[in-house]
């Protein structure tokens, strides 16, 4: 399975992970960013703010010293990259797992995030910045 952007003209993908491949290297938290189907980051205070409102726990962490292939030209020239990040430990469940993963493919509707701000506006809810 893999969540990829159907509408896109070379298939972006909606989900880029970070990290090591081998999960022994990796530890118990998973960064990760959510992009439209245009190719773009999508902000993760946005992503966080919007797994809230779906009962999704996860944090926001910026990612440093960090090597990039030449296909990720547009973070080459930041010394941070800000990620959201899913804490998987040993209560974690397959529940758990699948919530999330079902939460991160509604972001391949190219409507999701219209739909949730205007949602967001109907019922007149305010965001508090701690």
């Amino acid at each position: 399975m893999s969540l990829q952007h159907l509408h896109s003209e070379n298939g972006v993908a909606a989900v880029r992970i970070y990290g090591p491949k081998i999960m022994f290297d990796r530890g118990t938290a998973v960064a990760f960013n959510v992009f439209d189907w245009k190719g773009e980051r999508i902000d993760p205070a946005l992503v966080q703010k919007l797994a809230d409102r779906n009962n999704i726990s996860l944090s926001i962490a910026y990612l440093q010293h960090i090597c990039f292939s030449d296909k990720h030209e547009e973070v080459k020239d930041k010394e941070k990259l800000q990620v959201v990040t899913a804490a998987v430990g040993l209560l974690t469940n397959f529940e758990d797992i699948y919530w999330l993963w079902a939460f991160v493919s509604r972001f391949l509707d190219a409507d999701f995030l219209e739909k949730e701000k205007w949602r967001y506006k109907a019922i007149n809810q305010k965001t508090i910045e701690i």
